[in-house]
C-alpha cells in the first residue's frame, strides 16, 4: 500500500512566476506554523508558447519532484496548470485557481458574475468549458484584463454587465492588484482566485488531519526557480532578492 501524504511534509506550490511567491504568502498567513516550498518555472515559462501535452508533462514532472521532497499538498498558482494541466496526485490534496470560480459561483447565488482572465495565461475556450461544468445557475460574462488601471477595469466590467454582484479576478495577471479593484468597486463581492484556492486547500489539509506538528516555529518558504529547460529546481534555490525581484512583475 502506497503512504498517504506526511503531515510533518511541507505545502507545494507550483508556478510559472511571481504568484508562487504570492501564493505562500498567501499560505502562511492562513498556516504560519507549516513549511512551504515553492517551484517557479522560469525555464519554461511562459507556457502559453508550450503544447498542452508538454505544459502538463511539465507540470506533473513538477509536483512529482515536489512530492519526491515530502510535499503533502499542492497548490497551482496559474492559469494553465489549474485549468489545462492539473496533475491528479491521488490522495495528496491539490487545488488550483478554479476555486475562484467555485467561490465566486457560491457567493453569487444565481446573480450574474464577471470572471477577468488573461489569454495569455488560461485559453478562453478552457475557461468557458471549466464555467459551464461548475455552474449552477446565473451568468457568468468572461472579461479579458487590458492595460488599464483598475479604475478603468471596473468601469469595463460594469459596462458588459451591467447587473454584475460578484467579480472574480481569476488569473495572475487579474489578481495582481486585486486590493485596488475592490476600492474601485466597494459594492461588489470581488474573489481573489489565488486566495480562495488556498481557503480551499486549507480546508483539505485541516479535513484531512495533515497539519504539521512543529510546536511553536515558524514555517519556513523555501523557493526554487528552474533552469535550462530541466526541472531540476533542487539545484537552483531562488535568494532574497530574486523572490522580491518576482513579486515586482506583478
Amino acid at each position: 500500500m502506497t503512504p498517504g501524504p506526511d503531515p510533518e511534509g511541507s505545502i507545494g506550490v507550483v508556478a510559472e512566476g511571481w504568484e508562487g511567491v504570492r501564493g505562500a504568502e498567501l499560505l502562511q498567513a492562513e498556516l504560519p506554523r507549516e513549511d512551504v516550498l515553492v517551484v517557479a518555472d522560469q525555464a519554461f515559462a511562459p507556457y502559453a508558447r508550450r503544447r498542452p501535452d508538454q505544459v502538463a508533462a511539465r507540470v506533473r514532472d513538477l509536483a512529482d519532484g515536489l512530492l519526491d521532497k515530502g510535499a503533502k499538498a499542492l497548490l497551482l498558482a496559474g492559469g494553465f496548470a489549474s485549468f489545462e494541466a492539473r496533475p491528479d496526485l491521488g490522495e495528496t490534496p491539490v487545488r488550483g485557481l478554479e476555486a475562484g470560480l467555485r467561490e465566486a459561483l457560491a457567493e453569487a447565488r444565481g446573480r450574474p458574475v464577471a470572471c477577468v482572465f488573461a489569454a495569455a495565461e488560461v485559453k478562453t475556450m478552457v475557461l468557458a468549458h471549466a464555467i459551464r461544468a461548475l455552474r449552477g445557475g446565473g451568468s457568468v460574462t468572461l472579461i479579458e484584463r487590458a492595460a488599464d488601471d483598475p479604475g478603468a477595469l471596473v468601469a469595463r466590467v460594469r459596462a458588459q454587465t451591467p447587473d454584475v454582484a460578484v467579480l472574480v479576478l481569476l488569473t495572475p495577471a487579474a489578481y495582481a492588484d486585486v486590493e485596488a479593484v475592490r476600492s474601485a468597486a466597494p459594492d461588489l463581492v470581488v474573489v481573489d482566485a489565488l486566495a480562495a484556492a488556498v481557503r480551499f486547500l486549507v480546508h483539505d489539509i485541516r479535513r484531512r488531519r495533515l497539519l504539521a506538528h512543529h510546536g511553536l516555529r515558524a514555517g519556513r518558504v523555501i523557493a526554487y526557480a528552474t533552469r535550462g529547460g530541466t526541472t531540476g529546481f533542487a539545484r537552483e534555490p531562488l535568494s532574497t532578492a530574486s523572490a522580491a525581484a518576482l513579486q515586482r512583475r506583478r
